[in-house]
């Protein structure tokens, strides 16, 4: 897991963590860490649970390297979303399916418009 060493180095740094402080944060020791960024450890699914949570890793960057599509643009809609009231939930999906659904029609008309279809 090449992309977890990197994934987590790279959340640590942004969030001006010590390797020490993260280790603290989540109740392992600092080599546990060191051992994941250098890629020689692979976590057990609590310590790794951890980490995702404590260091807000996007669960793609974990479980998904390979994925090349920009998916940071999703987890900060759903960062958005995870604040919302269940009120104001209904009324943005409401609102997304129609806005999806006139952004999708317009592509279809103006590739129609395109080919002459």
């Amino acid at each position: 897991m090449v992309a977890l060493g990197n994934a987590v180095r790279s959340a640590r740094r942004t969030q001006n963590l010590s390797q020490e402080a993260l280790a603290e944060k989540i109740g392992v020791c600092k080599r546990t860490i060191l051992d994941i960024e250098n890629n020689t450890g692979n976590p057990k699914f609590e310590i790794l649970s951890m980490l995702v949570r404590e260091l807000n890793l996007p669960l793609y960057q974990v479980f998904y390297p390979e994925v090349r599509e920009n998916l940071d643009m999703k987890h900060v809609l759903m960062e958005e979303l995870s604040c919302c009231s269940d009120y104001e939930m209904k009324i943005i999906l409401s609102m997304v399916k129609s806005l999806r659904y006139t952004l999708r029609s317009e592509q279809c008309k103006i590739v129609s418009d395109i080919y002459d279809i």
